[in-house]
């Protein structure tokens, strides 16, 4: 029997969806305990030495990361007062509504959420990377991304992404809206192994501040072992990490929130349901829908002379990507990373023979530390994992990787690509090229929504089934990968379910206070994959590229001389135009006219319903400042080898000013010489993600080119 509850409420972790249910319940009026395994870590406190026992590790000495193998996937967690936070990478972004499935119920897509997104990036206080405020530039690795996809003519697919960071000046503490002392980005690239600069707005810095300041309290070093119902509640079972040996310690509360993340979340209930015995009644279905949120990870090494990548905010762009791969459209998100030095110091300290390997990387592969960054890919995964129980206890994970082998297949071929752009050296970590085994530091679902426990685990405000008063609020209830780092989301989805819990208990019409502080915040990457898409529509079925130069003869007069270049961005939209319409520009000669000018227009190739060959429409500024038009036609009038060489190779041409009607300008051919053709036929250049795919696209155009050369 249960004599008197120890709070309101008890929230479990205080990561993303544990930090934003604490603060809201304390606002609301109810007494609150968060309960943490982990310890507080202060700005100076997280670790840097060299040396496993100076905090890295959970299993060493309760450490910042907690390393989960889960068999076919690794799982990376933070540990300490304000969770996954403390070591995330800041980017607050919002998945694409286009991209998200049916297993999207409606309460966790973006029109009923991004009232939530609002209200999240307010209390975190988001904004995008702007300069080294020591050098007022870019950092180097923002600025060599944004160049390598302005050389890719994808610039707009690259956008800084919103950071849950303060910018500005680097050494002035400053209170936060929150009434926490912060101070600017000193861009040092070390956000994912702990801010100690104290810029970084951790959990515990805005949603956690929030919490205690409105009278929740903070338990650290207490790691939940099993819930019980109690009474019209629950008595929550923590053990004490640094004191093994200690007595188990008891809380109850009327209201429960689980929000441990998703490991650790699925862990306890299956625990609570088949090892205790305490939550019988839980859903069949805990456990399924497990995903890694498409994470994959690369390390590029720059050769030669290079700047510092290693400082800035440990992610400062975003580039959406929508490749064809197989039969199917694949898109992922690519991020910089920095890849932060004292991280590597660990790890050569850990690995054998650092002299050797030093004088490798130096005279052999002519890099340096600080020019190696990571590139971090996050895409759609299956999410068909399941989490069950080993035989100690512990969650361990089924998982077919075969559905997203594209995915994982055009991530990895992105390797190559960068590596011939960047002039570097990509490899992807051991775990993969020897083990086949990927790493997630997005771990989700499990924990799956529904209306009832044959659907779902958990209601839309993340009430438990069968269970009233136990919530999940992490990001075990998203039901599939989000595409985009998924912090924001889990704190939006905590937004709305909180909110509907705190209404539930007896305040209807409850809002968050900060409401009335609520600004429009840009979302970039909506624009980012709106482009991408656009382009993927535009680019269907590949492309191809070729040059023509053509001259009129040496005798004629005006002399002209036209090099262009043709490209046709799809193959797919170029074979169903009744026109075949290919976009050109390039530069002309005009004798007369023009000395050297810049020329745009269209070819069309083997119109349908005409007789004409090819028929070009272009237009170009003269020296006199006045607007001129060519346009000319290419006939076919036998089959014969030579009457085909002859009609393909002789444009009949008018130039004329833009204004005039046809047959009032200078008449003359231009004509593609032998050492020109064989040059056009060697520009021949098929535009595709894989070179089976650019040859394809060349086979393609060559047998419609044939067939429609003997056709006229």
């Amino acid at each position: 029997m249960i004599d008197r509850f120890d709070a309101d409420a008890l929230v479990i972790g205080s990561g993303f969806g544990g930090a934003v249910a604490a603060a809201r319940l304390a606002q609301a009026g109810f007494s609150v305990i968060v309960l943490e395994r982990g310890r507080r870590w202060e700005p100076g406190g997280f670790p840097r030495r060299p040396s496993l026992d100076d905090g890295w590790l959970w299993e060493v000495d309760q450490g910042l990361y907690d390393i989960r193998w889960l068999g076919p996937m690794g799982s990376v967690h933070a540990a300490g007062w304000g969770g996954g936070s403390l070591a995330y990478a800041n980017v607050f972004a919002r998945p694409f509504e286009e991209a998200l499935d049916e297993r999207w119920p409606a309460h966790l897509r973006r029109e009923e959420l991004d009232p939530y997104y609002e209200l999240a990036a307010t209390m975190m206080g988001v904004a995008p990377a702007g300069d080294d405020p020591r050098t007022g530039k870019p950092s180097p690795r923002t600025a060599l991304i944004e160049r390598l996809t302005q050389e890719m003519s994808i610039s707009d697919a690259t956008v800084r992404p919103n950071l849950a960071v303060t910018f500005g000046d680097p050494d002035t503490w400053r209170p936060n809206a929150h009434g926490v002392p912060r101070r600017g980005c000193a861009f040092v690239g070390e956000c994912v192994i702990g801010c100690n600069h104290g810029a970084k707005n951790t959990l515990d810095h805005t949603y956690l501040a929030v919490a205690e300041s409105s009278g929740a309290h903070a338990v650290t070093d207490a790691e939940v072992q099993r819930i019980e119902p109690r009474d019209g509640g629950y008595a929550v079972i923590a053990s004490t990490p640094s004191k093994p040996d200690a007595p188990l310690r008891e809380w109850a509360a009327p209201r429960v929130v689980l929000a441990a993340g998703a490991v650790a979340t699925n862990e306890l209930l299956l625990r609570c349901r088949d090892v205790h015995g305490t939550l019988p009644d839980l859903s069949q279905r805990l456990g399924q829908g497990f995903s890694g949120n498409g994470d994959f990870l690369t390390l590029a090494e720059l050769r030669g002379t290079q700047e510092d990548m290693t400082t800035g905010p440990t992610i400062t762009t975003n580039t959406v990507l929508d490749v064809p791969e197989g039969r199917r459209s694949v898109w992922y998100q690519v991020q910089d990373g920095a890849f932060p030095p004292p991280l590597n110091a660990l790890l050569d300290t850990l690995l054998p023979a650092p002299r050797v390997r030093g004088w490798w990387r130096r005279k052999v592969r002519d890099t340096a530390p600080r020019h190696v960054f990571a590139v971090l890919t996050m895409g759609m995964d299956s999410g068909n994992g399941k989490l069950r129980l080993d035989s100690s206890g512990r969650a361990t994970l089924s998982w077919r990787n075969r559905w997203q082998r594209h995915l994982y297949r055009s991530q990895i071929r992105l390797g190559p690509l960068l590596a011939r752009f960047l002039d570097a050296r990509l490899y992807n970590p051991f775990t993969w090229s020897l083990l086949r085994r990927t790493i997630t530091v997005h771990a989700l679902g499990g924990v799956r929504p529904g209306p009832d426990t044959t659907t779902g685990v958990v209601d839309e405000a993340g009430e438990v089934h069968g269970y009233p008063g136990l919530y999940v609020m992490d990001g075990s209830v998203l039901p599939a990968a989000t595409g985009v780092n998924p912090s924001a989301t889990i704190l939006a989805a905590a937004e709305r379910s909180i909110e509907l819990v705190i209404r539930r208990s007896g305040h209807p019409g409850w809002r968050a206070p900060e409401w009335n502080s609520v600004a429009p915040t840009e979302v970039p990457e909506d624009a980012a994959f709106a482009f991408m898409s656009e382009r993927h529509a535009s680019t269907k079925g590949d492309g191809l590229v070729f040059q023509e130069r053509m001259t009129t003869r040496r005798p004629e007069h005006p002399r002209v001389v036209m090099s262009v270049r043709a490209e046709i961005p799809s193959m797919d939209r170029f074979l169903v135009d009744a026109a075949h319409t290919v976009p050109m520009r390039g530069v002309i000669e005009a004798e007369g006219i023009a000395s050297r000018a810049d020329i745009t227009g269209t070819l069309s190739l083997f119109p349908e319903g005409g007789h004409e060959a090819m028929s070009y429409t272009l237009r170009f500024d003269g020296d006199d400042g006045r607007r001129w038009r060519l346009a000319g036609t290419k006939t076919v009038r036998s089959r014969t080898p030579v009457a085909l060489l002859t009609g393909l190779t002789n444009l009949r041409t008018e130039i004329s000013p833009a204004n005039a009607a046809s047959g009032e300008g200078e008449r003359f051919v231009l004509s593609i010489g032998a050492r020109d053709l064989v040059r056009l036929g060697t520009s021949l250049t098929g535009v595709g993600f894989t070179r089976a795919r650019r040859l394809r696209s060349i086979a393609r155009f060559a047998s419609f080119f044939v067939t429609s050369a003997l056709r006229r």
